[in-house]
């Protein structure tokens, strides 16, 4: 069922866009994945490849900026990019360090009169290190819910997120956060993350499977989350690199539909080359197949595609994603 256009929240005049392109003001946030220069955000993993060296992320008003507790932001109007990082060489617990994390980033945005999460952003060494419950992705998991639950955030407060691995001894966090909530999604494929059984650690991993951002014209940003090979909550295709995009290229179509009928907004049904790609892979030699597979499947939008480990060990590629629809 389509959304009711009267009771979908509306931006107040501020129009956000995410382009593939060099850093230029005004820019609430630049990620630079292959270029130097500019106010720039680095994820902190290595590029592999493609076309969308950097992804900025546009607003059609001033941009103020400033540090607080540790925590570096801008804010255009009723938008606010929080970024917070820290030394992590894998030997304090995450549970910790996300919970510090959160908590600032959180009391950051409501500061800032910000206090919806909209998008999240996650980069930790060695995410799974360690066995069972001791897993650091585990680990993190369970602060970020700790301190997501102390700040009143229940699972109607989650947004769309990542969180992926790589060498780069820091734990990042970026957070988009406005002053209305975005519409959350979630893929008729799969069980909500939020949702997912014990066997998966002691708490679920706290993110929605997408957002979206209405915009003052009427049209829609949707930003979708790290997607891999999950049907209901089970990995599927271990060690089989072309199994697992084509079940992530299923996972965004039926997200994708799913989307377009929610929001009432067809073109957000396939992606195009408005559309961008980030592509994260456990392994650098997957690359060329991977690039090969998404030129057929999408073969006009822009991607990157970055080493990183993906959350769970038995998953090999990771993608996400942002439309315009």
């Amino acid at each position: 069922m389509a959304t009711d256009p009267s009771r979908t929240p509306r931006l107040d005049g501020a129009t956000l866009q995410v382009v593939s392109g060099p850093a230029r003001e005004p820019a609430l946030a630049a990620f630079a994945f292959a270029e130097a220069g500019g106010a720039v955000l680095r994820v902190g993993l290595d590029f592999l490849g493609g076309d969308l060296l950097c992804e900025s992320w546009l607003v059609d008003r001033p941009v103020a900026s400033g540090q607080a507790d540790g925590v570096s932001w801008r804010q255009a109007g009723e938008l606010l990019l929080l970024s917070w990082d820290v030394e992590d060489d894998s030997t304090v617990d995450p549970a910790e360090l996300a919970d510090r994390a959160y908590g600032r980033l959180i009391a950051q945005a409501r500061q800032q009169g910000c206090p919806h999460l909209l998008r999240a952003w996650n980069f930790m060494p060695a995410i799974n290190q360690g066995e069972g419950d001791s897993e650091r992705y585990r680990r993190f998991c369970l602060g970020r819910a700790r301190s997501l639950e102390q700040a009143g955030i229940d699972a109607s407060g989650l947004c769309a997120g990542t969180a992926i691995g790589g060498d780069d001894p820091r734990l990042r966090v970026f957070i988009l956060a406005g002053r209305q909530p975005g519409i959350n999604i979630e893929n008729p494929r799969q069980i909500s993350a939020y949702r997912y059984p014990r066997i998966y650690g002691p708490r679920s991993p706290s993110f929605a499977r997408a957002t979206a951002l209405p915009q003052p014209g009427g049209q829609v940003l949707l930003m979708i989350s790290g997607t891999a090979s999950v049907v209901g909550h089970r990995t599927l295709h271990e060690g089989d690199l072309i199994g697992q995009l084509k079940e992530i290229e299923s996972n965004f179509h039926s997200l994708l539909s799913e989307s377009a009928s929610r929001l009432g907004r067809g073109k957000l049904v396939r992606f195009d080359a408005g559309s961008l790609l980030r592509v994260y892979l456990r392994c650098a030699e997957d690359w060329p197949a991977t690039r090969d597979f998404l030129a057929q499947a999408w073969p006009k939008v822009p991607v990157v595609a970055l080493r990183g480990d993906i959350c769970r060990s038995d998953l090999l590629v990771e993608i996400e994603a942002v439309c315009v629809g």
